[in-house]
């Protein structure tokens, strides 16, 4: 396989983090905003039975909306920066993770239909963003060191062919070659990826009448 040239400083090409997921994840948070309000509604008025069916579409919805625990079957990746001292393309920064290949990964995974996803434990949504620091991740304010474990649950067989097949992680592997980057891709029979645990913010408003 060719060499694909220096991996930093090299024009983005990749789609914002969970891009294809926004408009879904915004419908979903209008949706169980509006069954909040129903419910503090039934709560006054002691409805048991729809205040039951209410709270059931909350559970439900919350669930797709990165607000519950996810647990089912799916895939682990694993990424490590380099054993080496001295990089063999002579740039050093061919030595660590950076935030394109984490990005690439996790695009990767939601193309191949993930449901749910985290990184070292950290539940992504529609407002998160992978930033590197030095040799770091900053995730929702948090600050994560390799190895970068990202849990994507859906079909194993599904995320892992995208894995295998997606232009960008396949530039991604001809470093993990040359340069002994950590790469490993596990599928697994049972996964729980936690509910987002900051604070949800509102993208968009309008006002009402």
């Amino acid at each position: 396989m060719p060499h694909p040239g220096p991996r930093v400083g090299r024009p983005a090409r990749l789609i914002d983090l969970i891009a294809a997921e926004d408009d879904r994840t915004r419908a979903l948070r209008k949706e169980l905003d509006r069954l909040q309000t129903e419910l503090a509604k039934l709560q006054k008025t002691a409805a048991s039975a729809e205040l039951a069916q209410v709270q059931s579409q909350i559970d439900r919805l919350g669930l797709y909306a990165g607000l519950a625990d996810v647990t089912g079957s799916g895939v682990v990746v694993e990424m490590r920066d380099s054993p080496l001292r001295r990089s063999p393309t002579g740039d050093p920064n061919d030595l660590v993770i950076h935030q394109q290949d984490i990005q690439a990964v996790v695009n990767a995974l939601w193309a191949g239909g993930a449901e749910a996803m985290s990184i070292n434990g950290e539940r992504l949504t529609s407002d998160s963003a992978v930033r590197c620091v030095g040799n770091t991740l900053l995730l929702h304010g948090s600050v994560y060191a390799p190895p970068y474990r990202i849990s994507a649950i859906g079909d194993p067989g599904a995320l892992s062919a995208i894995l295998a097949s997606d232009p960008l992680v396949e530039r991604f592997r001809v470093f993990v070659e040359d340069v002994h980057l950590g790469f490993t891709i596990r599928q697994a029979g049972s996964l729980t990826v936690p509910a987002f645990q900051g604070v949800v913010t509102a993208t968009s408003a309008r006002a009402t009448t």
